[in-house]
C-alpha cells in the first residue's frame, strides 16, 4: 500500500483527533477510510483528477500556510526587533544615567574626601595646639607646684617654730603661774606673820601732848 505524508490545518486536525477517538480508531486508519469513501464508486480518471485537485488545494493551503507562518515570522521579528530596540534605548539611557549618578557620586565623594581632609588637618593642627598647651600648663603647674611646695615647707617651718614659741609660752605661763601661787603664799604666810609679831608687841606709849590734847577729842567726838 502507498503511503502519503499530508499536512492538514490545526483545527481539521482537532476535529480529526475527535472523529478517532469517538470512532476508537487510529488517525491515519480514519483518514484512509474518508479517503475510500471519497473515492469509491470513482474512476481512475475521476480519481486522479480528485487526486490532482487535493494536491493543488493542499498546495494552496501549505502556500497559504507557508505565508501566514512566514507573517507570523515577520511580524514576531518586527516585534522582537522594536522590542531589543526599545530594550537596548532603556538599557542606554540606563547606563547613562548610571554613569551621570556615578559622575556626580565620584565628584562629590571628591568633594567629600577634601572636606575631610581639611578637617583632618584643622584637627590635626588643634590637637597640636592643644598638646603645646597642655605641655606648657603642664610646666606651669609643675612650677606651681614646686612654688606650692616651698610655701607649704616655709609654712610647715613656720607652724613648727610657732608651736614651739607657744610650748615656750606654756612652760612660761606655768612657771609663772607657780611662782605667783607660791609668792601668794608666801604673802599670806608673811601676812600672818606679821600679824602675829603685832599682837605680841607691846602696846604704843603716848606722848605728852597725845595725853593732853588726845583725852579732850575724845571727849569731843
Amino acid at each position: 500500500m502507498a503511503r502519503y505524508n499530508i499536512t492538514i490545518p490545526d483545527s481539521i486536525a482537532k476535529r480529526l483527533d475527535e472523529d478517532a477517538e469517538n470512532q476508537e480508531m487510529a488517525r491515519s486508519t480514519l483518514i484512509a477510510q474518508y479517503i475510500e469513501q471519497h473515492y469509491e464508486g470513482k474512476s481512475e480518471a475521476d480519481i486522479d483528477a480528485e487526486i490532482t485537485r487535493l494536491r493543488t488545494k493542499s498546495a494552496d493551503i501549505v502556500q497559504r500556510v507557508r505565508i501566514e507562518h512566514e507573517k507570523k515570522v515577520e511580524h514576531l521579528l518586527s516585534t522582537h526587533e522594536a522590542e531589543l530596540h526599545r530594550i537596548r534605548t532603556d538599557y542606554e539611557k540606563q547606563i547613562e544615567q548610571l554613569k551621570a549618578d556615578n559622575t556626580a557620586a565620584t565628584q562629590q565623594l571628591e568633594e567629600d574626601v577634601e572636606q575631610l581632609e581639611t578637617i583632618s588637618k584643622k584637627y590635626k593642627n588643634d590637637l597640636t595646639l592643644c598638646e603645646e598647651r597642655n605641655a606648657s600648663s603642664v610646666e606651669k603647674l609643675r612650677q606651681s607646684e614646686a612654688s606650692k611646695n616651698t610655701v607649704v615647707t616655709g609654712l610647715q617651718h613656720e607652724k613648727e617654730l610657732l608651736q614651739e614659741k607657744l610650748t615656750t609660752s606654756e612652760t612660761l605661763l606655768q612657771n609663772e603661774r607657780s611662782l605667783t601661787s607660791e609668792l601668794r603664799r608666801d604673802k599670806e604666810s608673811i601676812q600672818k606673820q606679821l600679824e602675829l609679831v603685832t599682837l605680841r608687841l607691846p602696846a604704843p606709849k603716848v606722848g605728852f601732848w597725845a595725853r593732853l590734847f588726845g583725852g579732850g577729842r575724845k571727849k569731843e567726838e
